[in-house]
C-alpha cells in the first residue's frame, strides 16, 4: 500500500474517482497502480481494514463496510479506529454494558498490536471470523470472513451426526437385545434338546423294566385269578405299573419320540369341542371365551395329530384355570398366519403359513425364572400332588415334533399368553368325520399251533415275558440276544413264521436291519418290531411297531396286521 500523506476530498459518484476510496493526489503512474490495487481488493468477498500505528484507517475494501454494516461515510482515509468501535457498542454488537467502557476496553486492546482471531455473531445472525495481525511499525491489518453458511453447514452435519449416532445407538441396543434373546432361546433349545435325549434314553430303559413288571404281574393275575390275594396285592401293583407306563409316554412325548397321526384338521372346531369339555371343570366365576380373531368364523386348518392337539389344549386350559383369579377370564382363538424369515428364525421354524392358536388368561402370571424352566420335565409350580410337571413338557415335545413352535409370554400379575404355531393344513370345504376308534380287543385266546417264532431282544427279562406271551399265542420260540445272532439264525433256520425284534440293540445291527433281511429274503411270513422308544423315525415301511410295554392282545393284533 502506498503511504498516504493527506486525505483527498471525496468526489461525487458521477466521476471516475468515485469508484475508489478517497484516492490521494499521486503521480499518474502511482495513481494507476493504486486504483488497480483498490479495484482488486473491492472484488474480494473477504473484508479488509488496515489501521496505522495511531489507529487511523489507511486502507479498506467495500466488503469491510458491507460485512460489518457500517454507513459508507464512516470509512474514509484517516477515520479513527475508535469511531467504528463506538458505533458497534451503541448498537449492541458487544452485548450489554456501558458503551464507553466497552469502547475503552477494545481500543486499549488494539493498542497492544497483538495477533488475534475470534468469531462474533452479529445481531442479524451473521457469523464473522475476525483475524488481526500486526504490521511492524505500521499498525495492523484485519481480515473479516463471513462464515455463516459454513457454520450452519457444520451445525447441520453435527445435528445429522448426532441423530445418526442416536439411531445407531438405538438400533445397536435393539440388535443387542435381539441377540441376547436369540442366545437365550438357543441356549434354552439346546438345554431342552439335551434333556430330550436324556429323557428318551431313560424312557426306553423304563419301558423295558415296565414290560417285565407288567408282563409278570399280568401273568400272575391270570394264573392265580381265584386267589383273594390277587386283588389285594397284585392288581394295585399292576395298576401302578400301568400308570408308570403312561408317565413314560409323557417323557417320550417331551423327547419327541412318539408316533404321530397327522390329519388335515379344522382347528376352530377342535377349540370349540375342547372348550365344552373344559367348561364343566371351571368355577362359575371364571369365564372361557372363544375368540373369533378374523371376525369371519373361517376354518383354520392345521396338519396335526388331532388327539394329541386336544390333549395339549386341555393341558393349557387347565393350567390357565389354575392360574386364574376369581372373576377372571380365559380366552382361546385361532387364525391363519404367515411367519416371515425373522419371525420364523426367532421361533426356530421354517418361514411360511401356519395355524396360530392362542390361549390367554388374566391370572397371576409367571416370573422370568419360571418362564426359563417351564418346558423342563417335572418342573412345576403347583402344590405337591397336583401335577407331575410333565404337562408343558409334553406340549412342547408334541408341538416341536409336529414341526411347529410354542411361545409363552407372561409377567407377574399380567397373565399369560401361550401361542402355538402349527403347520398349516390344506383348505377344504368340509372335513370328513374321523372314524370312531375301534374297540379295544379282548385278551387273545391261544390258537392252534402257529409255528416257529424268532424273538430278538438284548434284555433277558424282556425276552422271558414276551416268550411267555408268544407261547400262549401258540408259537414255539427261538431266541436271539442281538441283531447279529438273529441274522445268523435267519440264515440257518427254515420254517420261521414270525420275527419279533426289538429296534435298538447293541452290537451294530439293529432290529430294522434284521426286519429288512427277514422280509427281503422271505425268511419269515410275519415281521413285527417293538421298541421302548416307539418313535416314528424307527419304523420300517409295512412293519408294525409295538410300543413297550404292550399287552398280549396288542401283540396278537400286530402279528395279524403284519400278515396283511
Amino acid at each position: 500500500m502506498v503511504p498516504m500523506t493527506a486525505p483527498a476530498a471525496r468526489t461525487g459518484r458521477d466521476t471516475p474517482e468515485a469508484t475508489m476510496h478517497d484516492a490521494p493526489s499521486l503521480p499518474a503512474e502511482a495513481l494507476g497502480r493504486y486504483q488497480t490495487l483498490q479495484a482488486g481488493l473491492d472484488l474480494l468477498d473477504q473484508g479488509l481494514s488496515i489501521f496505522d500505528g495511531d489507529l487511523r484507517l489507511v486502507a479498506w475494501n467495500t466488503a469491510y463496510v458491507r460485512l460489518l454494516d457500517f454507513p459508507e461515510d464512516m470509512a474514509y482515509l484517516g477515520a479513527p479506529f475508535e469511531s467504528f468501535i463506538r458505533y458497534n457498542a451503541k448498537r449492541g454488537e458487544y452485548g450489554p454494558g456501558d458503551p464507553e467502557a466497552l469502547v475503552a476496553e477494545r481500543v486499549e486492546a488494539a493498542r497492544g498490536f497483538e495477533s488475534h482471531e475470534i468469531e462474533r455473531t452479529r445481531p442479524d445472525g451473521r457469523v464473522l471470523r475476525i483475524r488481526g495481525m500486526p504490521l511492524p511499525g505500521h499498525g495492523f491489518v484485519t481480515l473479516y470472513s463471513d462464515v455463516t453458511a459454513q457454520r450452519a453447514a457444520e451445525r447441520t452435519i453435527l445435528e445429522q451426526n448426532a441423530e445418526l449416532e442416536s439411531r445407531v445407538a438405538a438400533r445397536t441396543g435393539e440388535l443387542l437385545r435381539e441377540q441376547k434373546r436369540s442366545q437365550e432361546l438357543i441356549a434354552r433349545a439346546q438345554k431342552l434338546e439335551a434333556l430330550g435325549q436324556l429323557t428318551g434314553g431313560l424312557a426306553h430303559d423304563f419301558n423295558n423294566i415296565l414290560t417285565v413288571v407288567i408282563g409278570n404281574l399280568a401273568a400272575l393275575a391270570r394264573v392265580r385269578g381265584d386267589d383273594p390275594l390277587v386283588p389285594e396285592f397284585v392288581q394295585p401293583a399292576l395298576d401302578a405299573s400301568r400308570r408308570g407306563a403312561d408317565l413314560v409316554k409323557g417323557l417320550l412325548s417331551f423327547a419327541r419320540r412318539q408316533p404321530l397321526k397327522a390329519v388335515n384338521l379344522d382347528v376352530c372346531a377342535l377349540l370349540e369341542s375342547t372348550a365344552k369339555l373344559v367348561r364343566r371343570s371351571l368355577p362359575e366365576s371364571l369365564s372361557l371365551d372363544i375368540l373369533d380373531i378374523l371376525g369371519t368364523r373361517a376354518p383354520v386348518r392345521a396338519w396335526i395329530d388331532a388327539g394329541l392337539l386336544e390333549q395339549a389344549l386341555l393341558n393349557l386350559l387347565l393350567n390357565a384355570r389354575d392360574a386364574a383369579r376369581p372373576g377372571g377370564r380365559i380366552q382361546i382363538g385361532a387364525t391363519q398366519a404367515v411367519l416371515d424369515a425373522p419371525a420364523a428364525q426367532a421361533l426356530h421354524v421354517a418361514p411360511g403359513p401356519y395355524a396360530h392358536v392362542q390361549v390367554r388368561d388374566d391370572g397371576a402370571g409367571m416370573d422370568a425364572h419360571t418362564l426359563a424352566h417351564i418346558f423342563e420335565p417335572f418342573f412345576t409350580t403347583k402344590q405337591a400332588g397336583r401335577g407331575s410337571g410333565l404337562g408343558m413338557a409334553m406340549v412342547y415335545g408334541f408341538i416341536k415334533q409336529s414341526g411347529g413352535a410354542i411361545e409363552v409370554r407372561s409377567a407377574p400379575g399380567q397373565g399369560t399368553t401361550v401361542s402355538l404355531w402349527l403347520p398349516a393344513g390344506v383348505p377344504e370345504e368340509a372335513q370328513a368325520a374321523a372314524p370312531a376308534p375301534a374297540p379295544a380287543p379282548s385278551e387273545a385266546v391261544p390258537s392252534a399251533e402257529r409255528g416257529l417264532a424268532l424273538l430278538v431282544d438284548d434284555d433277558d427279562e424282556v425276552r422271558r415275558v414276551v416268550r411267555r406271551d408268544l407261547l400262549a399265542l401258540g408259537y414255539s420260540v427261538l431266541e436271539a440276544g442281538n441283531g447279529a445272532e438273529a441274522l445268523s439264525l435267519l440264515a440257518r433256520t427254515d420254517g420261521i413264521v414270525l420275527l419279533l425284534s426289538d429296534v435298538s440293540m447293541p452290537g451294530g445291527v439293529d432290529g430294522r436291519e434284521v426286519a429288512r433281511a427277514a422280509r427281503e429274503g422271505r425268511r419269515a411270513h410275519a415281521v413285527v418290531l417293538m421298541s421302548g422308544y416307539a418313535p416314528g423315525d424307527l419304523r420300517v415301511p409295512g412293519v408294525p411297531l409295538l410300543a413297550k410295554p404292550f399287552t398280549r392282545a396288542q401283540l396278537d393284533k400286530a402279528i395279524e396286521a403284519s400278515k396283511r
